[in-house]
């Protein structure tokens, strides 16, 4: 007896294998992988150093009268003593009776301080002025690497500073900050 053997299987495989080829082929997307490696040289990272040094002690009681002229009350020696620029601010405040009255009058410079504070200012000069309310007067410094400068602080009362202030006080305190200046 002889057996003759369907060829349908066949051909439904044949289709099968043939969609799969299409499908591979048309489909968006890669199976590859790609692998790169690439050795740096190495590198040094260091930071600097940011110091700043006040030095000086003592300071004047000097009174002041409304309207009348400043009075150095205060001189210090400033050092970068770090590896990098400064650029320097201040900032003031004054507590007691007569402390929304008292403007001060702060600058860092190359020479000594005058009893009064110049009528023109050297170009080179950092200087605040101001209420404890707020500075009105802020040129920013900067502080070069190794460089030593002059600190004055002068103290004066404003002519419209109210009666009654004789004999009164204040206590004052100065802040200097000392920003890293990018290189």
């Amino acid at each position: 007896m002889s057996r003759k053997k369907s060829g349908r299987p066949l051909g439904v495989a044949g289709l099968i294998a043939g969609v799969v080829a299409v499908a591979v082929v048309l489909a968006p997307g890669t199976l590859s992988s790609f692998v790169s490696t690439a050795q740096a040289d190495a590198v040094s990272v260091s930071t600097g150093e940011a110091a700043l040094s006040i030095s000086g002690t003592g300071g004047s009681t000097a009174g002041v009268y409304p309207g009348g002229p400043a009075q150095l009350i205060a001189t210090r020696s400033i050092a970068n003593t770090g590896d990098v620029a400064l650029s320097l601010s201040s900032s003031f405040s004054a507590t007691g009776t007569l402390a929304a009255s008292v403007v001060l009058t702060v600058a860092v410079q190359s020479g000594a301080c005058a009893a009064t504070p110049p009528t023109s200012w050297p170009a080179d000069t950092g200087r605040w002025q101001g209420t404890t309310a707020g500075q009105t007067t802020a040129v920013a410094n900067t502080l070069t690497t190794g460089a030593t400068r002059t600190v004055c602080v002068w103290q004066s009362l404003a002519a419209s500073a109210p009666n009654g202030t004789q004999g009164q006080t204040a206590a004052v305190s100065l802040t200097i900050t000392g920003t890293q200046t990018a290189p």
